[in-house]
């Protein structure tokens, strides 16, 4: 889970220190436990499919974390990052789900922790297969999290931008509880950036 890892270490803002301790785990039952190595990957895509959603479609965590169908969860994802920017074909979409629903098909089956499993249960003991499923995990995270770095990169927030707003609120004053630059972030969020653009450049040039 290399490529992971460097991403985890590459991307700050969303705090991904925490999956270190799911990679720890992945790598270390490949030979022993492969079950666990299986099941702690679908996990860790579940998980970073999580993530994006919350991130692209402004979905509360705790409504997500709700969902059971690690299929579901994976191709809400892709489709998420797909309608931001048309990097892919929608058919890649479904074919990559296919595989996110067999590995949570094989941990259903035979995952330790999963259900409360009993000792006698069938075992997945091949270590080569475990292998194959870190692999494809490894290159389906750190393609999730290379897109949703690449399009949040430049996002502008509303909160990161208080001198601005309150600009705004001083030329255009409005009655009430709604203020003009909230209002224009949420319902014209194109010329909200044009406006903070031209500001950005007449008080910060150096910055712009």
């Amino acid at each position: 889970m290399e490529r992971v890892r460097r991403e985890i270490k590459r991307i700050q803002k969303y705090r991904l220190e925490y999956y270190n301790s799911l990679l720890d785990v992945i790598e270390g039952h490949v030979d022993e436990k492969p079950d666990i190595t299986i099941e702690t990957c679908k996990s860790v895509i579940e998980g970073i499919s999580k993530l994006v959603i919350a991130s692209l479609k402004q979905e509360p965590l705790h409504v997500l974390d709700e969902y059971r169908d690690c299929q579901s969860l994976f191709k809400q994802a892709l489709s998420a990052l797909e309608d931001r920017d048309r990097f892919f074909d929608a058919d890649l979409t479904n074919r990559l789900g296919s595989i996110v629903h067999y590995l949570a098909e094989l941990r259903n089956q035979h995952g330790d922790i999963s259900h409360g499993r009993a000792s006698f249960k069938e075992q997945v003991n091949d270590a080569d297969l475990s292998e194959m499923v870190i692999g494809m995990t490894d290159s389906l995270c750190t393609y999730m999290l290379r897109k949703l770095d690449a399009l949040t990169e430049d996002e502008i927030r509303y909160d990161k931008n208080e001198a601005f707003n309150n600009y705004l609120d001083g030329l255009y004053p409005l009655d009430g509880k709604v203020m003009y630059s909230k209002a224009l972030f949420e319902q014209e969020p194109e010329t909200y950036a044009m406006y903070l653009g031209d500001y950005t450049l007449e008080n910060n040039p150096e910055e712009a």
